[in-house]
């Protein structure tokens, strides 16, 4: 997450069809709760609980050794600590008022092969949250907007 400074690990798993004829992809995304740890105000330390829930498949087109996948995705924010001890915010119906579209896109150039897996990666917006508590709105200012980065590694099942 771009806007508090700070990141978030992600860890999931993508159930995935691919149409060989077409080049048309369809997939399951599912990613675990994480914690993140953030800076708001450019000092306070900020623990949060984040769960990212899908809004529908995954699509996409795998076409010329390049795959680019489509996701909606609303993200909840369970709790918000400063200190990670401190509550500040969040809750059971804390999350964003949007869902987050990512675009992943295997590297320009690096052939992909489904077979094998390999990294893709985007960019992304987080709309503003809301019933996260009193502090809301400060946090908010925190959380919302541009230039969220998403870095994966996909490898087939075993």
């Amino acid at each position: 997450m771009k806007a508090p400074n700070g990141k978030a690990p992600l860890t999931g798993s993508v159930g995935a069809d691919l149409d060989l004829d077409t080049g048309a992809v369809s997939a399951d995304l599912r990613l675990e709760p994480t914690k993140g740890n953030f800076q708001i105000l450019g000092f306070l330390p900020v623990t949060a609980d984040i769960g990212l829930v899908t809004q529908g498949p995954t699509t996409g087109l795998y076409k010329d050794g390049q795959l680019t996948t489509n996701s909606k995705v609303i993200t909840k924010m369970s709790s918000f600590s400063a200190f990670g001890a401190i509550p500040i915010g969040g809750g059971e119906n804390c999350q964003t008022t949007e869902p987050s579209d990512i675009r992943l896109q295997s590297p320009a150039g690096e052939f992909f092969d489904p077979g094998v897996g390999g990294k893709i990666s985007g960019r992304y917006s987080l709309s503003s949250i809301d019933q996260c508590g009193p502090l809301t709105g400060i946090l908010n200012l925190f959380t919302a907007g541009d230039g969220n980065t998403i870095d994966l590694t996909l490898t087939p099942k075993a």
